[in-house]
């Protein structure tokens, strides 16, 4: 994974073990712009989250990135739903199989691994 989205994983896994359940993407951004500079409608920051999508998918995790919602919904943003829902066919399936996969990663908190590869 890129420096980016490995520093991405490491703050949403450290604040679900934490039992901060969420975090809007300017928030994160703010965070992980302690390390690598970045901004809430960054292309590399939502580049990072896609990547970090498919290496929870790959891994058989849930999608960490369901916690990461805009400030004005309470949801991820669309090109969250395009990459982990994307056989969803309405928004308001979509936005289930968000529901869902948002109550695994709390759920499956402990099951993050240190180090996502």
């Amino acid at each position: 994974m890129s420096p980016l989205a490995t520093e991405i994983y490491k703050t949403l896994r450290r604040r679900l073990r934490a039992s901060h359940l969420s975090i809007t993407y300017g928030a994160l951004a703010a965070e992980v712009s302690k390390k690598i500079p970045t901004h809430a409608r960054s292309r590399k920051l939502h580049a990072a989250l896609t990547e970090l999508t498919t290496a929870c998918r790959a891994q058989a995790l849930p999608c960490l990135p369901a916690m990461v919602w805009s400030a004005s919904t309470r949801r991820p943003s669309a090109g969250y739903y395009k990459v982990a829902h994307s056989r969803s066919r309405s928004e308001l399936a979509a936005i289930m199989a968000w529901e869902r996969e948002y109550n695994r990663v709390v759920a499956g908190a402990a099951a993050f691994p240190a180090v996502l590869a």
